[in-house]
């Protein structure tokens, strides 16, 4: 089943609002594209809000050798959504995903082959795993294609430390991969891990405490603390002011976040609780938050051992008490602190199976580097 050009946008702009309240991503981290023929396809634009999209800004792409007309530009996975409709002309509708506990499976490199009928029936005999290369390069493009090519009936394909793709006959077929994909991932890690081995295991036997959330506006911010919302003058405190304060106006004043919030999810405590510096699995890690996420003892004994790992990087640790995650938008903070439990889970997930072979220092930095000056400034642009 092919789709008409009208169609096939209006389910891709259908397929990013799905996609964006599901949880299977943050932000625009992942692209959605259905076929309108044997030769063309459309897709998600690079960097745009799924929930804001309209058919003008839909891309039309040629399989054969990614062409497209225009000022908008395609996703630049756009050759990994090429190569799909070119080897499986059964394929329609492709959704391309960084949802989490499928995520984290992959940096195992292993394919997954489902165990009971529930989910062979939806996936598959398997799910085959690519090879690593990073982001938007030939070389995660040719592991994609090889990983296809050897599974030729396969559902849905692990990228090593980066995500998922998942395809189907229609829009609802594709989601049903992705849904029942995520959910087979989850019985896996909690299997590997302990169902009952997360955070909330540090929150029976610390405390806790509130460091609060606040959002900023030119000299002031806005704290909301315990319960209470007050506002402070970054450059100038009370003499009374609560420590909490105290530590988000040292972060104001060393770097250009906006937002900064406290997470206390499970997974973001239980790998704050050993103290240790968190290395990078996940390529979305690296660039959205940081490379090599450090565990400060203390927060309120050492804001500016805070506001100093703040200053280049989007989160970190406080030991037994989750993380402080930034943005320019409240919209990043959020960003930042998804995907921050995403690489604590798949901390977890590397200790329990041995693993011990994380991202590159160079592949870490170039990602990074490339988002920051690239990506993100994109999107401060377009607003």
């Amino acid at each position: 089943m092919k789709y008409s050009i009208e169609e096939a946008k209006e389910l891709v702009i259908l397929g990013g609002k799905i996609l964006a309240e599901s949880g299977l991503i943050a932000r625009t981290w992942g692209n959605i594209s259905a076929r309108i023929s044997d030769d063309k396809f459309v897709i998600t634009p690079s960097g745009l809000a799924y929930e804001t999209l309209t058919p003008g800004q839909i891309v039309e792409v040629n399989i054969a050798d990614c062409s497209y007309e225009g000022d908008i530009k395609p996703s630049s996975e756009k050759g990994i959504h090429a190569d799909t409709y070119r080897l499986r002309p059964d394929v329609n509708y492709i959704i391309h995903t960084h949802q989490q506990m499928a995520s984290v499976l992959s940096i195992e490199g292993k394919d997954i082959v489902p165990v009971n009928d529930e989910y062979k029936k939806i996936l598959g005999d398997i799910v085959p795993c690519a090879a690593y290369g990073m982001s938007s390069t030939g070389k995660l493009r040719k592991n994609v294609v090889k990983a296809l090519g050897g599974n030729p009936r396969c559902k849905a394909v692990l990228m090593k430390y980066h995500g998922t793709i998942c395809m189907g006959e229609d829009l609802d077929n594709s989601f049903e991969i992705a849904q029942t994909l995520e959910k087979m991932s989850k019985d896996i890690y909690e299997q590997s891990c302990g169902k009952n081995k997360s955070g909330k295991n540090i929150k029976n036997t610390v405390q806790i405490r509130d460091y609060g959330s606040s959002c900023r506006e030119g000299n002031k911010f806005i704290l909301q603390c315990n319960g209470k919302s007050s506002e402070y003058l970054t450059e100038k405190l009370p003499e009374a002011a609560p420590e909490a304060a105290v530590l988000h106006a040292e972060i104001y004043k060393s770097c250009d976040a906006l937002y900064i919030i406290h997470s206390t999810d499970d997974e973001i405590v239980e790998v704050s609780s050993t103290g240790r510096e968190l290395r990078p699995f996940m390529d979305d890690l690296v660039q959205i938050v940081g490379v090599n996420i450090r565990t400060v003892k203390d927060a309120l004994l050492n804001t500016r051992a805070i506001a100093k790992e703040l200053k280049k990087k989007n989160a970190v640790l406080i030991e037994n008490e989750g993380a402080l995650c930034t943005g320019k938008t409240e919209s990043d903070a959020k960003a930042a602190a998804m995907i921050l439990r995403k690489g604590c889970a798949a901390d977890l997930y590397a200790a329990a199976i041995n693993k011990t072979d994380y991202l590159s220092t160079m592949d870490a930095h170039i990602q990074r580097f490339v988002y920051k000056n690239k990506y993100s400034k994109m999107k401060e642009q377009r607003g």
